[in-house]
């Protein structure tokens, strides 16, 4: 099996060993004008069955991460005219996330599998960039919605950084009520402490958030909302890992950002604080 790639050759050579099995397989180069060739050639002392080498997925992988992010790249800056080169490249980026990502277009990854396959049968040598060109009609379509999947997720990062922006400017200025405030997440719930384990009462907050925003507000909505009125110096997240990655976690990093410290192993995480109410 011969494997032609006339792009990014180090990165196609470390997709290619990637999926060897140890020396089972050896891989062999040759260059033809701009082209490099990698045979893989099989160690014929080894029974067939050791081997396991997914020949179309090698193939995919490296037209995922070598070619398709030029065609991408390309497509963006020909059709979306409209927005800046910066907001361009970040398409790309997204789109190509989105792309690699096993989770998505899974209906037409297995298409692009099968077609490599099916080639496969027929000639022992495929030569990629040829392969994509010969089928660029088909590819087309992936594409499209790759790059449309990506502009949505652009707009959603906009808004979220635009969100973002305009609560920090909330926290900026507004008097620090507190100097240090605790968040301990437990049981898809919430407590607030101070420094010295009184717990805040969240109601007091909640009435006064609905004053604002009538109609009720969500868990997430009121902690964020709560934070900003309180404007702590510090705010420590203890939590365990399992909440680390949560959203609501995310937003109170970006909006408070160096004064947000976080904990995992103190009495307060594992629930061994004895917690005041009142002070």
């Amino acid at each position: 099996m011969k494997i032609g790639v006339n792009k990014n050759i180090d990165k196609a050579r470390k997709i290619i060993n990637k999926y060897l099995p140890g020396k089972k397989i050896k891989v062999q180069e040759e260059g033809l004008g701009n082209i490099k060739f990698f045979t893989l050639v099989e160690n014929k002392i080894l029974p067939k069955k050791e081997y396991n080498l997914d020949i179309p997925n090698i193939i995919m992988d490296i037209i995922f991460n070598i070619y398709f992010i030029d065609i991408i790249n390309k497509k963006v800056y020909k059709e979306r005219k409209d927005i800046n080169n910066s907001e361009k490249d970040e398409i790309t980026r997204l789109s190509v996330e989105l792309l690699l990502d096993e989770n998505n277009f899974f209906l037409e990854k297995e298409q692009l599998y099968s077609q490599i396959k099916e080639y496969l049968l027929e000639s022992p040598i495929i030569y990629i960039d040829g392969f994509i060109k010969f089928r660029i009609k088909e590819l087309e379509l992936l594409m499209d919605m790759v790059i449309d999947r990506g502009v949505e997720e652009f707009a959603l990062e906009k808004e979220y950084k635009e969100f973002i922006k305009i609560l920090q400017y909330f926290v900026e200025v507004q008097e620090p009520k507190y100097d240090l405030i605790n968040i301990i997440f437990e049981d898809n719930d919430y407590l607030l402490l101070d420094e010295e384990d009184n717990i805040l009462e969240k109601d007091f907050f909640k009435e006064i958030v609905e004053e604002i925003e009538p109609g009720g507000i969500s868990k997430d909505d009121l902690l964020i909302s709560t934070l900003i009125v309180l404007a702590p110096n510090k705010i420590f997240i203890h939590l365990d890992e399992i909440y680390e990655n949560k959203e609501i976690v995310k937003i109170i990093s970006s909006v408070f950002q160096d004064k947000v410290y976080f904990c995992f192993g103190c009495p307060k995480c594992i629930g061994k604080t004895k917690i005041k109410r009142g002070k």
